[in-house]
């Protein structure tokens, strides 16, 4: 997967600096921030309030944010870890998407669909129920409902294909909507 721009808006640092910057965080952040190095190893790009990774696994990009937001769906909890991907939905279902979870976001000019949650296995759960819902396989209510079934089952140590991977193939670009011009 090819790397976007990252701007200058942060840089690596070394591993010392990385650890001081995380003992800054409060717990849940630091927790996400430290399994994600696990999994992908060290970001590619850190601010004083989010990590950020390009290209892993089948993440165009992924975030883990200091600042946590509280979300009561599918119970209370905290969302401070995104997972983006090129995805193209069309505009008219970016409300069915909102209406499914606030917490799976489209950035239609982009061309990419996230989710941020506090597990990267819901966040999965989310994107492949968004995708579901865009496809027309399934309903809102239906969505929130088996997210709600899988995200219990999944808390309580079960396995679902929906928690452990996208279960569509990802595009790699093209997915943009530039929209057209009106002046």
């Amino acid at each position: 997967m090819k790397q976007p721009d990252r701007g200058a808006a942060g840089a690596r640092v070394e591993p010392v600096a990385l650890q001081e910057l995380l003992d800054s965080w409060p717990d849940q952040p630091q927790e996400a921030a430290r399994k994600t190095i696990q999994r992908y190893g060290p970001p590619d790009e850190v601010t004083p309030s989010r990590l950020l990774w390009f290209g892993r696994g089948p993440w165009k990009r992924v975030v883990v944010n200091r600042d946590t937001i509280p979300h009561r769906f599918p119970k209370p909890h905290n969302d401070l870890l995104e997972g983006w991907i090129d995805y193209r939905v069309p505009p008219e279902q970016v409300g069915v998407l909102a209406a499914f979870d606030g917490s799976v976001r489209v950035e239609r000019t982009r061309g990419e669909l996230a989710a941020r949650c506090d597990k990267e296995e819901l966040n999965y759960l989310a994107l492949n129920l968004a995708h579901d819902l865009v496809t027309g396989k399934t309903t809102v209510q239906e969505a929130r409902r088996t997210y709600t079934q899988t995200a219990a089952g999944f808390l309580l140590g079960k396995s679902d294909p929906y928690t452990e991977g996208l279960q569509f193939q990802v595009p790699e670009g093209g997915t943009a909507d530039l929209d057209d011009p009106t002046i």
